[in-house]
C-alpha cells in the first residue's frame, strides 16, 4: 500500500479543504487529480505521443512547505532538460549548447497537462465518467471532458483511484480523433525522507550560451504596447498574460497575449512582418496556426485548438491607439 508523506499531507488538506464543492461526480475526480498533481511528490517514465512521433520522458515532481519543484527529462533523441520552480523555468538544450531562463508559468512547457479551474469549465464543457480501466497496473478512473462548442478540443483522463495521479490523458479534436497522448509507463511516490533537488540558475560552462527571458530583464523584455486588442475572442477564453520581448541577436520585437478557457489555450504573436512571413494557415498534429497580415505587421494566433478558433482569434485582433 502506497502512503504519503506526513510533510504533504497537511499541504494536500489544505488544498482539498478549500477546493469547490463539486455536485457532478466527474468533475470531483478531475478536481481530484488537479489536487494530486499539483500537491502530491511523485517521479515516473511516459511516453508522448503527437503528430507522428513518439517521446519518452520522465518527470519528477516534488512539492513541500516552500512549493513546487519539477524536473523534466527527455529520455530519447536530444537530452533536453527542463527544470521549473515557484520563480524560475530553465530549458537546457545540450545539442545548441543553450541555456534559457524564463519566469516559471504552469502548463506551459509540459506535456502534461492539468486543468486548474474545474469549475469554471462546467459552462463550455460537458463531463462523464466513462467507467474504470487500467494503466500501468495501477486501477484508473476514466473521464471525458466534451466540448459544448466547435471552438475547443476535449480530452480524456485516466485518473489512479488510490492517489488521483494522472495515468494518462488524451486530446481529442472535432472529428473525435485522438490527436495528442500522454502514458505513463511507471509512477511512484516519493518516499518519506526524499528531497528533489534542483538549480534552476545553472552555472554553465564556457561552451553554453544563457539565454534569459524575464519580465525583469532590461535587455530583453518591454513595455506592452495595449493598444493591440482582442475583440472576438469565443466565449470563455480570457487574456492570462501579455509581454514584449526582444528577439535575443536581433532587432526584432514581438509582442505575445497568451488566452485560455482553463483547458484550451492558445498564444497570439504580433511582430513586424519580413519577407519571409506570410498570411494563412498551418497545422502539426494537434497544433493549428493562423497568420494574419494587418497593415505591416503579422498577427499569428497559435495553440492546440481547432483551426476555425485561431482564425477567427487572428481576424480580431487590433490596433486601436487610445
Amino acid at each position: 500500500m502506497k502512503f504519503l508523506p506526513r510533510l504533504l499531507i497537511p499541504l494536500l488538506a489544505t488544498a482539498l479543504a478549500s477546493a469547490p464543492v463539486l455536485a457532478d461526480p466527474a468533475m470531483e475526480w478531475v478536481q481530484k487529480m488537479s489536487d494530486a498533481m499539483r500537491n502530491l511528490s511523485y517521479r515516473g517514465n511516459f511516453v508522448y505521443l503527437h503528430g507522428n512521433q513518439l517521446e519518452s520522458m520522465q518527470i519528477e515532481h516534488f512539492r513541500d512547505a516552500s512549493g513546487e519543484k519539477e524536473r523534466l527529462i527527455s529520455l530519447n533523441g536530444e537530452a533536453r532538460e527542463v527544470i521549473r520552480d515557484n520563480q524560475n523555468l530553465t530549458c537546457i538544450w545540450p545539442s545548441s549548447r543553450k541555456v534559457v531562463v524564463d519566469l516559471s508559468r504552469k502548463n506551459s512547457f509540459s506535456p502534461i497537462f492539468i486543468p486548474e479551474d474545474i469549475k469554471r469549465l462546467e459552462k463550455f464543457y460537458n463531463m462523464k465518467l466513462l467507467g474504470m480501466d487500467r494503466i500501468a497496473d495501477q486501477e484508473t478512473m476514466v473521464v471525458h471532458i466534451d466540448p459544448k462548442d466547435r471552438y475547443r478540443y476535449g480530452m480524456k483522463f485516466w485518473i489512479n483511484q488510490e492517489n488521483g495521479l494522472m495515468m494518462k490523458s488524451s486530446l481529442i479534436d472535432e472529428t473525435n480523433r485522438e490527436v495528442e497522448q500522454v502514458m505513463f509507463t511507471s509512477l511512484r511516490l516519493f518516499e518519506e525522507g526524499e528531497k528533489l533537488e534542483v538549480n534552476t540558475l545553472p552555472e554553465i560552462g564556457e561552451n553554453y550560451s544563457l539565454i534569459r527571458y524575464r519580465r525583469d530583464d532590461g535587455d530583453n523584455a518591454l513595455a506592452v504596447d495595449s493598444a493591440w486588442q482582442l475583440n472576438g475572442a469565443p466565449g470563455g477564453f480570457w487574456r492570462q498574460s501579455v509581454l514584449k520581448r526582444k528577439i535575443p541577436g536581433t532587432n526584432q520585437v514581438v509582442q505575445q497575449m497568451v488566452y485560455t478557457d482553463g483547458l484550451a489555450s492558445l498564444s497570439v504573436f504580433i511582430e513586424r512582418q519580413t519577407s519571409e512571413i506570410h498570411g494563412g494557415s498551418s497545422s502539426m498534429g494537434a497544433v493549428n496556426a493562423f497568420i494574419r497580415i494587418l497593415d505591416d505587421h503579422a498577427v499569428t494566433a497559435i495553440g492546440e485548438v481547432p483551426a476555425v478558433t485561431v482564425k477567427q482569434v487572428a481576424e480580431s485582433v487590433s490596433y486601436r491607439k487610445p
